[in-house]
């Protein structure tokens, strides 16, 4: 694909649900709450919710978007690419 096409990737705040810029959005990784497909990336508006949300649900570190490899992605649930 070419990705200079793509014109906006949108994520939805935990908290809020509000459509926030994933670019922008900072990701809990490693907490004890799931998603629908498992675990997850859990994305925020603010580092501060970010924080907050890895203290109390045992996250192990915050990301941005930029940080996101697919091998961080595939790691979610143990596989290997």
């Amino acid at each position: 694909y070419d990705r200079s096409k793509i014109e906006k990737v949108q994520v939805s705040d935990f908290y809020t649900l509000e459509a926030i810029d994933a670019r922008e959005a900072f990701y809990v990784v490693g907490s004890n709450v799931y998603g629908p497909m498992g675990n997850e990336l859990v994305p925020f508006k603010s580092e501060k919710e970010a924080q907050n949300f890895m203290q109390e649900h045992k996250g192990k570190k915050i990301l941005k978007f930029k940080d996101i490899t697919p091998q961080i992605v595939m790691g979610l649930d143990g596989q290997k690419i």
